[in-house]
């Protein structure tokens, strides 16, 4: 007979805390009736100080029993709605409240809506002072055995895991930045007890997003010369945030032996990497197959299954673009330089990209943490979009740093105490941002403009659409297929309002006409330059028999660092003012023009890295990279204070923070094939070799 083993210690732990939650939202409710007119309790009731306690009761185990068996019935109307449907849910149950506590008054079903609101808004602020998660409360506890049903059945080689975290372009040197300041506390904690370390590595050329994320989904990245480039053959451009040019990504890559993200998950990502489950993943958008995506789209019903936590994300969400529109009009009214202006547009796809994606990116990481889920990344994007517009270390960057710290802590402890497998914990950046000033604002044109006339020819600078819309086209496109999916004519309405405030938020220049004589094609501070009248990529030689003036003007010009060109052997030549150097050999001429790059960490792999890049089929004519300025700052060809693409500064410093369980071998963590490497060892139970 099996001896029951009890630890009091913990029962007694666990069930303060419920009680503690229970209190947080008592208070809340007592709070909300305290500041609304039309919600309040009736105190010519006898101990109606007792009932905010009994409707907070109440409202858990009407949320416990009425609503898993509702939501099943309204999971079209609640995905195709944007979880409108839960708030009338919510202030439905709010209200039937008021019917069966006698003192508890709601005036009417509105106020009942804007009760819900304030609530939400009340609990959160709670939460985070009293530091309480979800994890505690009876409604999550019925979430996480949903999602334990759904657990994977077949048997698996290993009981090892990883899960992913990506904060989308921190460099190493911000993070420890931020580290001082007090604004990681989780990740600060988890360096200081010495059970994870943290290392600066090389994320290769280009230093962006999709590039690197081939490389550690697939260990490779072959010709992805930028976050956008031009085909010459085609005569047209191709640009990362386009999601049949991420298809086709994926697609190049797929024969790849072992994609890391294999049977796993893959969130808030550019491309999928193998993961058999996508949640908001551009590279899937054009996938119309239904089938294969129903469990996401069910998984965001269970979403929104919490009394709180859908609301409370969209509060966050309009609570972002509120201090975004007053952080934006407070640089225009000190006309700040070390700022760019941010538009409405930008305002609103921050909101979404910063605290939308951030909290649903969690929510998921965790549900499919619960599931078993061998492999789960997750990318937070907010903070390299804030970068770009304020700086790599100002506050506003700083701040999102603080919200995706205790993103992390959830996750993390959600790993301890729910997870069916041993899973390692991995946060690591793709690349890091570099202080920044753009081109137009130091010379008064464009790259574009400066080669236009140079020539006196026609060029262009298609941009194609940025990043922040692709993944906001990404939530477009999930209501576009649960609307496919479900066929409610009744809804059609809502989506299409999205897709037409996606049009309407599209860049409105055009990709390509065929016209012009030279392409531009910029990536932070790299920038490919195409001359489009023939298809062929044309050499050093060719390039200084036909447009000598051209070469002369940009590699004499101060904003620039060096111009790199492919020679007629495949030799690739680095030209700078004073010199050139040819690479693979080394050999140089004149004045190193690498050498205000090279600091004597990375220079083996940045020499590699401008090989590879250089010789890429689709790398421009003409490669460029911005100048070095003083006190770190590059010059850059978008309109960015924090940049990346090219070499320079922290840009091509990321960092990766993993367990010392992993091993600590340094040479195993130089650049994203290696990481990639690391990782499948980490997710085959062995160290890395």
């Amino acid at each position: 007979m099996q001896t029951l083993n009890l630890n009091f210690r913990i029962i007694r732990r666990v069930l303060l805390r419920y009680l503690l939650v229970w209190v947080a939202d008592a208070t809340s409710i007592a709070a909300t009736a305290t500041v609304l007119p039309k919600i309040y309790f009736a105190r010519e009731i006898p101990q109606w100080y007792f009932d905010p306690f009994v409707v907070a009761l109440i409202l858990g185990l009407l949320n416990a029993l009425v609503r898993p068996v509702l939501i099943v019935l309204l999971l079209p109307i609640t995905f195709v709605t944007l979880g409108l449907a839960t708030l009338v849910f919510n202030a439905a149950l709010f209200y039937a409240a008021h019917f069966i506590v006698e003192s508890f008054v709601v005036e009417g079903f509105a106020a009942a809506v804007v009760g819900v609101l304030v609530l939400t808004l009340v609990n959160t602020l709670l939460g985070n002072i009293l530091r309480l998660t979800d994890d505690y409360s009876f409604y999550a506890t019925l979430m996480d055995k949903f999602s334990t049903m759904m657990r994977r059945s077949e048997t698996e080689k290993t009981d090892r895991g990883v899960v992913l975290l990506q904060i989308d372009g921190l460099s190493y040197t911000a993070l420890k930045r931020a580290l001082k300041k007090g604004k990681m506390p989780f990740v600060n904690d988890l360096i200081k007890r010495k059970r994870y370390a943290m290392r600066r590595w090389f994320s290769g050329l280009p230093s962006q997003t999709s590039s690197v994320q081939a490389s550690l989904f697939y260990g490779d990245c072959y010709d992805i010369p930028g976050f956008r480039w031009y085909d010459k053959i085609k005569r047209r451009l191709v640009v990362s945030s386009n999601s049949a040019d991420m298809s086709a990504v994926d697609e190049r890559f797929s024969s790849r032996p072992s994609p890391l993200l294999r049977n796993g998950t893959c969130i808030n990502s550019l491309i999928h990497g193998g993961a058999a489950k996508r949640y908001l993943t551009l590279s899937s958008l054009d996938d119309r197959d239904i089938k294969k995506h129903r469990a996401e789209l069910e998984d965001f019903a269970i979403f929104s299954l919490h009394p709180y936590l859908y609301i409370r994300t969209m509060l966050f969400v309009i609570g972002d673009f509120i201090i975004d529109r007053l952080q934006a009009s407070a640089d225009l009214a000190a006309r700040s330089k070390t700022r760019i202006r941010r538009s409405v547009k930008f305002s609103f796809l921050r909101a979404v990209a910063n605290a939308g994606f951030r909290e649903g990116a969690t929510y998921f990481a965790r549900e499919e943490i619960v599931r078993g889920t061998p492999i789960i990344y997750a990318n937070y994007v907010g903070y390299d979009m804030v970068a770009h517009y304020t700086g790599p270390v100002s506050a506003d960057a700083l701040g999102v740093l603080t919200r995706i710290d205790r993103q992390i802590r959830k996750i993390s402890r959600t790993i301890s105490r729910k997870a069916p497998r041993r899973y390692d914990l991995v946060v690591i950046a793709d690349h890091g941002q570099t202080p920044s000033v753009p081109f137009r604002r130091l010379y008064g044109k464009t790259l574009s403009d400066l080669i236009g006339e140079t020539l006196q020819q026609r060029t262009a600078e298609p941009k194609g659409s940025t990043a922040e819309l692709g993944y906001f086209r990404t939530l477009v496109r999930e209501i576009q297929q649960a609307d496919q999916a479900y066929g409610k004519r009744s809804l059609r309405t809502q989506r299409r309002t999205l897709e037409r405030l996606s049009v309407k938020m599209s860049d409105s220049a055009t990709e390509e006409n065929g016209e012009e004589a030279f392409v531009v094609c910029a990536s932070g501070n790299l920038a490919h330059v195409y001359l489009t009248h023939t298809p062929e990529r044309l050499t050093t030689e060719r390039l200084l028999e036909d447009h000598s003036t051209l070469v002369e003007t940009l590699v004499g010009h101060p904003g620039i660092g060096f111009v790199m060109t492919v020679r007629g052997n495949g030799d690739i030549l680095v030209i700078g003012r004073n010199g050139a150097r040819k690479l693979p050999s080394g050999d140089i001429e004149g004045v190193d023009p690498l050498l205000p790059f090279l600091d004597g960490r990375d220079d083996a792999s940045v020499l590699k890295a401008l090989t590879e890049l250089g010789g890429f089929p689709h790398s421009g004519d003409l490669v460029i990279n911005g100048n070095l300025l003083e006190k770190d700052f590059v010059v850059t060809f978008e309109d960015q204070v924090g940049t990346h693409g090219g070499l320079g500064g922290p840009q091509t410093a990321p960092f990766i923070l993993y367990s010392r369980r992993l091993g600590k071998r340094r040479q195993n963590l130089r650049d994203p094939s290696q990481i990639h490497d690391f990782l499948s060892g980490a997710l085959s139970g062995g160290k890395a070799a």
